[in-house]
């Protein structure tokens, strides 16, 4: 465990060769331990307990068969129950990781594999919204990323510039976790000065995606200076995010330098809602500190929006409270146009009310 525990250090700060050295010396002790109490028939819940660890970490080693083996080798005893559920979600780690992988043709630097995996994604088959809405998030995320790096202001409404404007095309799905391939293109066939390729956009977002999954948002907000843009990228990567109960893990594969790169997404939603929340609520547009405190929740449906103005309306039994939109929020409100969602929003002034997080409202 000491040795796993300077792993994740090291692979905090970067240095992953020596992480995964520290990972498979750790995984190898834990290995001949668990295997130990097994062939000795110490009991339950030891011998389950130690089979999960040397199964965790051999995932954190790569090395996904034996990783399933300790997990089938646990699962075949009388494991109790609480340890059984958590080796079952840990063999679901296993597959997504299996998923991850390219198979068949190679990833070119405009694409992208895109998995989800959880208990509402079955074999071939997942709910249309699960998909289609990550592929329009991603799809945003990956013009907001081309704007910003080419230096233009947050575009707060109106159509994308020519030369920003993008095409994706999606190929056919692949079964299990639920696999699919996202390929970029832009009709102009315009290079915008500040990257060369969609391979260098495609790595800022896997980048910025990290750091949030490893909870480095300080880094982040150094990184993506303007609030506007910040706010856009967090709340995009939100609704990219897992729910926790029909999706329980998001995954990306791709190219960087010519090896293939895979991009966790762990955080789930109500993770990012607060950091949206705190991220909001911290100032206001004049720089004058809000009281978090001041947040209120309201249920209701999303039936007026004025993009002129940044405004929408939520219809609660026949009332309309009408509420300001930030504008790195903007991308997000569309996307629930007639339907039941949850706010959060403080009050600005006497007057405004500043909206702060929007998701879809659950029974």
């Amino acid at each position: 465990m000491e040795l796993a525990g300077l792993a994740d250090l090291r692979k905090m700060e970067g240095n992953k060769v020596e992480a995964m050295s520290l990972y498979e010396q750790s995984y190898s002790l834990e290995y001949d331990v668990a295997m130990n109490a097994y062939k000795e028939q110490v009991g339950e819940p030891s011998v389950s307990v130690l089979l999960r660890s040397a199964a965790s970490l051999a995932i954190s080693c790569k090395k996904l068969r034996e990783a399933e083996k300790l997990i089938a080798l646990a699962l075949s005893g009388e494991p109790p129950f609480e340890i059984a559920e958590e080796l079952r979600n840990l063999l679901e780690n296993v597959n997504f990781h299996r998923h991850l992988e390219v198979k068949g043709a190679e990833l070119s630097d405009d694409e992208v594999q895109l998995v989800i995996a959880g208990r509402g994604i079955g074999y071939g088959y997942a709910k249309t919204d699960e998909i289609m809405n990550r592929i329009d998030c991603f799809k945003d995320l990956t013009v907001r990323t081309i704007e910003r790096i080419a230096g233009k202001s947050f575009r707060k409404n109106g159509p994308v510039s020519p030369e920003c404007k993008i095409n994706p095309y999606m190929t056919s799905l692949q079964a299990a976790s639920m696999a699919f391939r996202i390929k970029f293109s832009n009709p102009q066939e315009f290079i915008l000065p500040g990257f060369g390729s969609y391979g260098s956009i495609i790595e800022d977002i896997t980048d910025n995606i990290s750091l949030i999954n490893e909870n480095k948002i300080n880094i982040l907000k150094d990184k993506i200076k303007d609030t506007s843009y910040f706010n856009n990228f967090i709340a995009l990567t939100k609704e990219l995010a897992p729910d926790g109960d029909i999706v329980n893990l998001f995954g990306i594969t791709s190219i960087r330098s010519g090896q293939e790169r895979k991009t966790l997404l762990t955080e789930r939603k109500e993770k990012l809602s607060e950091v949206i929340r705190i991220s909001q609520s911290d100032e206001d547009a004049s720089g004058r500190t809000i009281d978090k405190g001041s947040n209120q929740t309201i249920t209701g449906i999303l039936k007026i929006a004025d993009a002129t103005t940044n405004t929408v309306k939520i219809t609660i039994d026949g009332t309309a409270i009408a509420l300001k939109v930030p504008d790195g929020l903007s991308d997000i409100v569309k996307k629930y146009w007639d339907e039941k969602v949850t706010v959060k929003y403080y009050q600005k002034n006497k007057k405004d009310k500043l909206l702060v997080d929007i998701e879809e409202y659950k029974e």
